[in-house]
């Protein structure tokens, strides 16, 4: 699907965030949306972040064109089925296959876990929210996701859906007892987490308080210490292309 890109200023390699939702109003007002969070992480790692936001229509551009993909967590539901949300996640899927860096949050790991053979539905064991800890499975902790990470991350987390039913061929690289595919691995480009990496503790507690949802918060620097992670290991630089 190809369309245009809000853009940042920048030098450096380019990824695209793809947003697919926008989080609560007063939220999005006292501390920004998810592609804020996502591009003000991007811009402090010397990344150019262009922001396509599917879930208002906007047609996305060609993700081969990026150094990297990033597809942002979202209020909405794979289960809500709207027509842009299969093609994105076969488009992103397509790209890793390509070549190209992908990583997949929240609702995005459930949309391109879909696509590859899974099953998104509400979570049999019900909701995961507040700060959570994610033990990493052995092959998480060989992962170039988690280097220098401890086995058993301290993550912002917010969601009632999850893939129920594991794709195929995927490498689960953690979980926890509520959700068991928290991480996982699809060949050498795609990497998808069901937390929430790019959210502090602070934006969190308050988008629990405004939905009325019980849940403790505490800092950690473990999710934007995978996003590093993501950068260096993967990004392509723009030579590279």
């Amino acid at each position: 699907m190809g369309g245009a890109a809000e853009t940042t200023a920048g030098g450096g390699p380019r990824v695209l965030v793809v947003q697919t939702g926008s989080t609560h109003p007063e939220v999005v007002a006292a501390r920004g949306d998810y592609d804020a969070w996502f591009v003000g992480i991007l811009g402090g790692l010397g990344v150019e972040a262009a922001v396509c936001r599917a879930h208002r229509g906007e047609a996305w551009p060609d993700l081969r064109a990026f150094d990297g993909v990033l597809l942002t967590g979202s209020p909405h539901s794979v289960r809500d089925e709207a027509p842009w949300m299969a093609a994105l996640g076969r488009d992103a899927v397509a790209a890793a296959e390509a070549g190209v860096p992908v990583l997949a949050v929240c609702f995005g790991h459930q949309l391109v876990g879909e696509v590859l053979g899974g099953r998104v539905e509400p979570n049999p064991a019900g909701g995961e929210y507040g700060t959570i800890a994610v033990g990493l499975t052995p092959e998480g902790a060989a992962d170039a996701l988690f280097a220098g990470l401890p086995p058993v991350l301290a993550v912002q987390s917010t969601h009632r859906d999850a893939l129920v039913r594991p794709p195929p061929g995927v490498v689960c690289l953690g979980g926890t007892d509520n959700t068991p595919l928290q991480a996982f691995a699809w060949g050498p480009n795609l990497r998808a987490v069901q937390f929430h990496p790019e959210m502090d503790d602070a934006a969190l507690a308050q988008l629990l308080a405004a939905r009325g949802i019980p849940g403790e918060t505490r800092p950690s620097a473990h999710g934007r210490a995978l996003l590093s992670n993501w950068v260096r290991a993967w990004v392509r630089r723009p030579e590279a292309r």
